[in-house]
């Protein structure tokens, strides 16, 4: 099926009564199911349809001609009564035919228009067929000679939506009476009819069908504007049939006097009060026999009184069930709360068909083109409709608020003025009730109903990003005048009234705001304490504290510290991978304590106490970028000019990620500057250190002999200060020195005494390092078994540890293990693998060189032109980056830029190599991760 939108004719059949028959038909069932199964699809495809999906006990069809459509059903209808094809079980299926634009995706239907199809089958009984007016219109005079309609008039379907108008087929060979129609008059309701579909909510409908089986009252718990109240409309409608006495709709919302309660349930059931006697027994008395579902919504701002109404009936009337919405629980007996969460989300990259699959797209869509009737999701507008869903947190009145500026404003549009959501989000319906008119309305209704304590707690969690945990609401919220051991009652109470989320993972609680509470809750802070001055007053609250946004902040900001201190030494030992975790978890909340710090809101310096503590965190995930983004602001504020210890540490940070990334320039100037005022300082383990980062950058730049003396110098301050972490990092790094200088026997001594080390003090990136050391020698000296053992070794580390960055350059490492074993597929596997983590971490050097390794690798497989085209766009690089090729390497590589040259001819190596060269590092990168064939027929 093609992706597109337009008009098409459903129909969807079911089999009547297939629970019944699984139970009496057992044994043969599944054969006659497959078989039904079989006929159905063959008759739709023989009458120009498709089978968009087969749904357990029916199907759903799409055809481009209604009159298909019917000639379709009624085939298969008389089939149906030859018990033969389905192994002689009677299957009486009810079928509807319905017309309307739909949107075609991946093989799949999405829209109102489905929805409304399956709603009028449902109306049906087993061997009937209906028609919507729709169908009805397109088909009427083009009937079959022997097909007539009988009208059975406007009908109210399950869906709540304006009624229908409904016809039954009527063929002569068909059965033609039924009772009436399974429509919500069937039953005695007041469900009110609503005006727009209900969109998605599958899996919410379900479970509360099934809850309620179990349960004597089913509470749905959620903020405003999730749609609880529509979720219960929902399922009263589709489990009408289950309450002979009625399904009652208690709409409590103008209720502000809890004194009423009864008043307004009574008035529902036509129940009259008695003299002298309480309403509420009355009810008690109404209900004793009956067996009926009461619907109770919106119970948060009377829920006590809701609370013993409920209780009373429910003892009263064994057959009364209560369905009821509220934002916290009514903490009775026998109560099941439902948590409602607001609808899923897509991915911000999601394609159009995938998006499409999201419920908080669809209702976005359904809403759009109630203002622009052509709207439709296409592959241009997909990104910034998934932006949109996801800034608005799949909050239903969020997105139908969004969707009503489109008269005037496009989805980018909206995207770039959701900076001030509560002033954008304004022009709900008219008719509705005053908190869902606008976003403000609805959060500030849920907001004033908090106690004091509540609300400061709620304005306080505003400056987390992105979640927290427990531990961390207690230091930020746990201030005068909250106790920091009432934070834990407080935040309870906060996530069974449903405003704080709560996750739980791997035996952990973590806790967040939805986007809109956490913009509205900061606003409320500000507001207080004077910070926004333009925002109003908030219900007509004024607190006397007028530095709780800065106090807050900072408290945030010093918490994170504390923790990034305590990160420091965890990442360096066998609690690295949790610790990993748990820094990458609140990597937010990291950033936001940062750039306060930057911007001045508590002492700059504590920007250089972050970057020292996480600096390793930030080398084991592949953020070097961000790292030197940050330490480059830090290195700007003002107070940071002096040559101080702290800005010793951004300096020899920086140098890191800088030598990290291949940027040799700034890295010398920024270690010289570091190691002169350390000198200064009379710092000795710091100097060291800066030392040891400074013989790795010569050695980078193949400046063997200063690399040696500045490491040896960094290994006798290392072990004169009995600081064994240096000892081993200067002893890896002398190593490597010795390779460089064709010592292979002298590193592997040294890469020895690392390992060795290594493991004694539990430091998994050295030991992971040393392994794959010692495994590049092993390759070297053709002892393949033990290279690619020692690089199994030291990627099983890695992975343990999280260390995304060692791990890349073992998957390199493995390649090219596998190459020389023969298995060139696996090489190839891995060295892309290896590549995009490169791309990503923006790891130059360590690309460039895997770039080279991968062209030899095409060039193995009769590639040349690609393996030129490669080793000329790495050559490039290396100037550009001022990388030079170890010798040993150069001659290597030389060699088989000569060999390909042969292969090629003069004129085809020069139109290779010229392409090449033009080539930026991350396009060389893309076009050999673009080659998913290594057959010489890519040359």
């Amino acid at each position: 099926m093609e992706a597109s939108s337009g008009v098409t004719t459903l129909l969807f059949t079911d089999i009547e009564g297939s629970t019944r028959l699984w139970e009496q038909e057992g044994a043969r069932m599944s054969r006659t199911l497959a078989e039904h199964d079989a006929l159905s699809q063959r008759i739709v495809e023989g009458h120009r349809g498709v089978v968009v999906k087969m749904t357990g006990d029916g199907l759903y069809a799409a055809f481009a001609d209604p009159l298909d459509a019917l000639n379709a059903i009624v085939v298969l209808q008389q089939s149906l009564d030859d018990l033969t094809p389905t192994n002689e079980v009677q299957l009486r299926v009810r079928a509807a035919l319905h017309l309307g634009i739909v949107e075609r995706r991946d093989d799949d239907l999405f829209g109102s228009s489905v929805n409304r199809a399956a709603r009028i089958m449902r109306a049906a009984h087993g061997g009937q067929v209906l028609l919507s007016q729709a169908v009805v219109d397109r088909v009427r005079e083009r009937l079959p000679p022997a097909i007539s309609l009988r009208d059975l008039g406007a009908v109210r379907l399950r869906d709540l939506a304006t009624s229908e108008h409904v016809y039954q087929l009527v063929h002569p060979r068909l059965r033609q009476d039924f009772p009436a129609l399974r429509s919500l008059e069937a039953t005695p309701n007041n469900l009110p009819q609503q005006l727009t579909s209900f969109i998605g909510r599958e899996r919410e409908l379900a479970d509360a069908k099934r809850l309620l089986e179990g349960t004597r009252l089913l509470t749905l718990l959620g903020m405003g504007g999730l749609g609880k109240t529509r979720l219960a409309l929902q399922i009263a409608a589709d489990v009408l049939e289950g309450y002979p006495d009625g399904v009652w709709f208690v709409d409590l919302a103008p209720i502000r006097d809890e004194a009423l309660v009864p008043n307004a349930t009574a008035q529902v059931l036509q129940v009259r009060e008695e003299p002298g006697r309480p309403l509420a027994q009355t009810l008690c008395a109404h209900v004793r026999d009956q067996k009926l579902l009461l619907v109770l919504d919106n119970c948060e701002h009377l829920v006590s009184a809701c609370a013993s109404l409920a209780n009373a009936l429910l003892s009263a009337g064994p057959g009364v069930r209560i369905l009821a919405t509220s934002r916290e629980a009514l903490h009775i007996p026998c109560e099941q709360a439902y948590p409602v969460l607001p609808l899923r989300v897509p991915d911000r990259r999601a394609d159009a068909g995938v998006l499409l699959r999201s419920e908080a797209v669809q209702l976005f869509v359904e809403r759009a083109r109630l203002q622009k009737p052509d709207f439709a999701v296409t592959e241009r507008d997909a990104p910034v409709i998934a932006e949109l869903c996801a800034r608005l947190d799949g909050i239903p009145l969020a997105l139908e608020l969004a969707a009503a500026r489109l008269r005037m404003l496009s989805v980018s549009d909206i995207n770039a003025r959701l900076h001030d959501r509560f002033k954008l989000l304004t022009s709900g319906s008219r008719v509705a009730v005053e908190r869902q008119q606008t976003l403000r309305a609805l959060v500030t209704w849920s907001y004033d109903l908090l106690q004091e304590n509540e609300r400061v707690v709620l304005d306080r969690l505003s400056v987390f990003v992105a979640g927290f945990d427990l531990q961390a609401a207690e230091a930020v919220c746990g201030a005068e005048p909250i106790a920091q051991e009432d934070v834990l009652d407080l935040m309870n109470s906060l996530v069974e009234k449903s405003l704080v989320m709560v996750q739980q993972q791997d035996g952990w609680s973590r806790y967040g705001l939805l986007e809109t509470i956490r913009e509205f809750a900061h606003e409320c802070l500000a507001r207080r304490y004077g910070l926004l001055a333009t925002i109003r007053e908030f219900a007509g609250e004024r607190l006397k504290d007028r530095d709780d946004v800065a106090a807050t902040s900072a408290r945030h900001c010093d918490y994170y510290l504390g923790v990034a201190k305590n990160s420091r030494m965890k990442l360096q030992g066998s609690e690295q991978a949790e610790w990993t975790r748990r820094i990458e978890v609140d990597l937010d909340n990291f950033r936001a304590a940062i750039g306060l710090a930057l911007a001045g809101g508590v002492d700059p310096v504590i920007a250089i106490k972050f970057v020292v503590a996480l600096m390793r965190f930030w080398m084991l995930r592949g953020y070097s970028t961000e790292a030197r983004d940050t330490i480059h602001d830090a290195l700007a504020v003002p107070a940071l000019q002096a040559p101080t210890v702290a800005r010793a540490h951004a300096l020899y940070v920086g140098g890191v990620f800088a030598t990290n990334q291949g940027d040799h320039a700034e890295a010398a100037k920024m270690l010289t500057e570091c190691l002169a005022i350390r000198r200064g300082l009379g710092n000795p383990r710091e100097t060291a250190a800066t030392l040891s980062t400074l013989g790795t950058l010569y050695l980078q730049q193949e400046d063997t002999a200063k690399a040696r003396k500045y490491e040896e110098e960094a290994l006798s301050i290392f072990r004169e200060l009995g600081d064994q972490i240096g000892e081993a990092i200067a002893l890896d790094n002398l190593g490597e020195i010795s390779v460089r200088q064709g010592d292979d026997r002298g590193a592997q001594e040294l890469f020895e005494q690392c390992l060795a080390l290594s493991r004694g003090i539990k430091h998994q990136e050295l030991e992971s390092e040393c392994e794959r050391n010692l495994g590049e020698i092993a390759l070297r000296a053709s002892d393949l078994q033990a290279a690619q053992t020692l690089f199994a070794r030291s990627l099983k580390v890695c992975r343990d540890a999280e260390d995304k960055r060692g791990e890349a350059i073992t998957l390199w490492r493995l390649g090219n293990a596998d190459a020389a074993c023969g298995d060139l597929e696996s090489a190839r596997t891995r060295m892309a693998d290896a590549l995009r983590a490169f791309q990503l971490f923006q790891m130059n050097s360590e690309a460039i060189d895997c770039l080279e390794d991968y062209a030899v690798l095409l060039h193995r497989l009769g590639n040349a032109h690609g393996a030129v085209q490669q080793h000329a766009a790495a050559t490039t690089a290396r100037e550009k980056l001022a990388l030079p090729r170890s010798p040993r390497l150069d001659a290597a590589h030389r060699k088989v830029i000569e060999s390909a040259r042969v292969s090629l001819g003069e004129a085809a190596f020069a139109r290779a190599w010229s392409a090449g060269r033009v080539w930026a590092l991350s396009e060389a990168i893309d076009h050999a991760l673009a080659s998913t064939t290594l057959s010489p027929a890519v040359a």
